[in-house]
């Protein structure tokens, strides 16, 4: 597991939100989270504040319990809801979360390129190859 420290980090209610490096976003879901339309729309709005609003790819930490609206899924997967983000990268550590996972890469269909992972190193090495796209 990388563990890293940032000086520079944003919160929502639902997520921590920090660069790795230029154009890698992490993205940290909070434990029993309940993510809705307002709040998806919140997380975004801090996305492109941290990214400087500049295509970026993003590490999702979603090794937690977590409630995603319908209407935030489908957002969240819209050309819209997925401004300058290149790729995503959902790290998951349970059947139940990768279950969800994979419903949403295939039913909603993200804009973005989107991969599970089941650990944080796998999933870098894939962001860095996706970042080198843009």
């Amino acid at each position: 597991m990388l563990t890293e420290h940032f000086k520079d980090s944003l919160s929502t209610k639902c997520a921590t939100f920090s660069l790795i490096e230029e154009g890698i976003l992490r993205i940290r879901l909070l434990e029993n989270s309940e993510i809705d339309l307002t709040e998806s729309k919140a997380m975004q709005k801090i996305s492109l504040e941290i990214t400087k609003n500049k295509k970026f790819v993003a590490l999702i930490d979603a090794r937690v319990k977590v409630v995603v609206s319908k209407e935030s899924r489908e957002w969240g997967s819209s050309p819209e809801g997925q401004k300058n983000m290149v790729a995503q990268a959902i790290i998951v550590d349970s059947l139940a979360n990768k279950l969800i996972g994979n419903f949403i890469i295939q039913f909603h269909k993200p804009i973005a390129k989107t991969k599970l992972f089941s650990d944080e190193i796998s999933a870098m090495e894939w962001l860095k190859e996706q970042k080198q796209i843009f």
